[in-house]
């Protein structure tokens, strides 16, 4: 799906989605004009990254969640001793 498509589903500025994936917490696939195609996949995870940071999680904390270098409960609990 194109950018558009997943701005509308999650509500996001299309600024925020390309942000995210510089981030390297997405990496949707390009077809052959170069164009981003996000998968289901792509748009399950913006969610979850959605979510961790409305609860307050940073982008380098969440990345850590997703690439399994921190368990979540450590995560949750750093950032309620922060709150």
């Amino acid at each position: 799906m194109t950018i558009k498509e997943v701005e509308e589903i999650l509500e996001v500025s299309r600024a925020t989605i390309r942000f995210y994936e510089k981030e390297g917490l997405i990496t949707p696939q390009r077809e052959g004009n170069r164009y981003r195609d996000y998968s289901d996949a792509d748009v399950e995870k913006l969610k979850k990254i959605i979510i961790f940071r409305k609860a307050g999680l940073s982008v380098s904390d969440i990345a850590d969640l997703f690439d399994g270098t921190i368990a979540a409960d450590s995560v949750f609990e750093d950032t309620l001793k922060k709150i």
